[in-house]
This record gives structure tokens, C-alpha cells and sequence, in this order.
């Protein structure tokens, strides 16, 4: 199975009743799953699988760190609530990026994460030296295989990010 990357294009109004009352987030996960979201909710979603890790790195050149809006993935936006009352997946609390920095993000992924981009970024050495999960990147009979796996997904954050950023929305953003 693994951790992944959930992200979720809610409204505006929402994200900020979200921000207002936390405990609403508790059982965000199990309801997207579902299908019980409130229609404010109920935006466009992308998993981005294993490759979450893989594209913050090749944004911030780091494992964890990086400045905005290049590590927004990672650790843009608000969080949602308390680290330990509001973690609603084991691997802490979900974040929300406002529309405007929806924007913000969705301009620097669209020029920083083209497929020349990540070819170029791409360091399997450097990658497995700072544990990038998955950690699979240094093996060379997978070298093309990590190569189109971050190129399917950099395509896919591309596309939703520009989608929520044309609709004015909030991206929900939580591992899982």
C-alpha cells in the first residue's frame, strides 16, 4: 500500500469553515473515500500516489524543507487544527492552500515540473541519500521506469492545479 499524497479542490467558504472548526477535518478522509463530502467539497481530487515525495524534491531540491512556494506539497498553506487532535490520516494534519496561493503554486509547478524539468532534477543518488520515499530511485534497472513515474504525475499536479486555479478554489492537501 504506502503513503501517498491526497489533494482536493474545495471552495474558498469552505476552506475557511475548516480552518474555523477543525474537528470537521477528523473524518475528511473516510468521507472522500465514500463520497459523504458536502457539496463545497466535492471538487476535482488527485492522488499522487508514491510520487509526492519524489516532486517535493524536485521542487525544493530538499527531503522536507524549501521555501514558498516551491514547497507548498510538503508544507504550504494552514494547517488544519491541532498536529496531534486534528491528524487525520496518522501522518498529520491536512493543509489548505487559499486560492491565491493555488495561483502562486499552480504557475511554478506549470514552469518548474516539465518533463525537461524533471529529467534535468532528477538525481537518484541524491534522492536515495536523503531517503525519498518511496526509495527506489538509485535502482538502475528502474531509472527510466522513476523517470516517467514523476513525469506522469508532475502532468497530473499540472493539470489540477491549473483546473482549481481557473475556478478559483482551495486545495485540501493531507498524506494518507
Amino acid at each position: 500500500m504506502g503513503m501517498s499524497c491526497e489533494l482536493r479542490q474545495i471552495t474558498p467558504d469552505y476552506a475557511q469553515k475548516l480552518l474555523a472548526a477543525p474537528d470537521l477535518v477528523l473524518h475528511y478522509a473516510e468521507r472522500a473515500e465514500s463520497g459523504r463530502l458536502p457539496k463545497e467539497a466535492q471538487g476535482e481530487d488527485l492522488d499522487l500516489d508514491k510520487a509526492w515525495h519524489g516532486l517535493h524534491y524536485l521542487l525544493t531540491g530538499t527531503a522536507w524543507g524549501g521555501t514558498a512556494p516551491a514547497g507548498y506539497l510538503l508544507a504550504g498553506g494552514a494547517q488544519v487544527g491541532d498536529e496531534q487532535e486534528h491528524d487525520i490520516s496518522g501522518y498529520g494534519p491536512a493543509r489548505i492552500l487559499a486560492a491565491e496561493q493555488v495561483a502562486v503554486f499552480s504557475a511554478l509547478v506549470s514552469t518548474e515540473l516539465t518533463t525537461a524539468a524533471v529529467r534535468q532534477r532528477l538525481d537518484p543518488a541524491e534522492m536515495t541519500r536523503l531517503a525519498i520515499y518511496p526509495e527506489v530511485w538509485d535502482r538502475a534497472d528502474e531509472a527510466e521506469t522513476n523517470l516517467e513515474f514523476l513525469n506522469e504525475a508532475a502532468a497530473g499536479l499540472r493539470g489540477f492545479l491549473r483546473r482549481a486555479a481557473a475556478q478559483g478554489q482551495a486545495v485540501i492537501i493531507y498524506l494518507a
